[in-house]
């Protein structure tokens, strides 16, 4: 799932849609490379199967069990703009980004919320941003918290 989803994945581009054939899983819409990414190590393979096998994957997966629990939770605020500063940073290449309407949504942010400046996109990037792209997104990150001093 890690390669799956990430930029290195020939077949990211575009981003797979994340839709399960019936009588099929979610990890059967990918396959293994034939050499890890050069963000990827065994070592970080090894580590999150040992942390999965310990602890389950049940915590990873509530946030998606709650989603309508959270619709309901959070509609006194529909309509509410969001005015903290902040900023939306993804790649070209995750699923995420190439969800049906996000090409509308994401140039929509800093009108929907104040706070929000530009969207930035970093080209050839899948779902992994932070391991992906480290440089780019501390950079990302850092020119965002410099200019809040302006």
């Amino acid at each position: 799932m890690m390669y799956g989803l990430c930029g290195d994945n020939p077949h990211s581009d575009p981003p797979v849609e994340p839709f399960v054939p019936p009588g099929n899983g979610f990890l059967d819409l990918f396959e293994d490379p034939e050499e890890l990414p050069s963000w990827l190590a065994e070592a970080d393979i090894d580590t999150l199967a040992t942390e999965f096998t310990e602890a389950g994957f049940t915590s990873a997966l509530n946030w998606y069990r709650n989603f309508d629990c959270n619709w309901q939770l959070t509609a006194p605020w529909e309509g509410a703009q969001y005015r903290m500063p902040g900023r939306y940073v993804t790649g070209d290449r995750d699923l995420v980004y190439g969800f049906p309407g996000m090409d509308q949504l994401i140039p929509a942010l800093p009108t929907l919320h104040p706070g929000i400046g530009p969207a930035h996109i970093l080209p050839g990037c899948g779902h992994w941003i932070a391991e992906e792209y480290s440089d780019q997104v501390n950079a990302t990150l850092l020119e965002f918290l410099g200019s809040l001093n302006s």
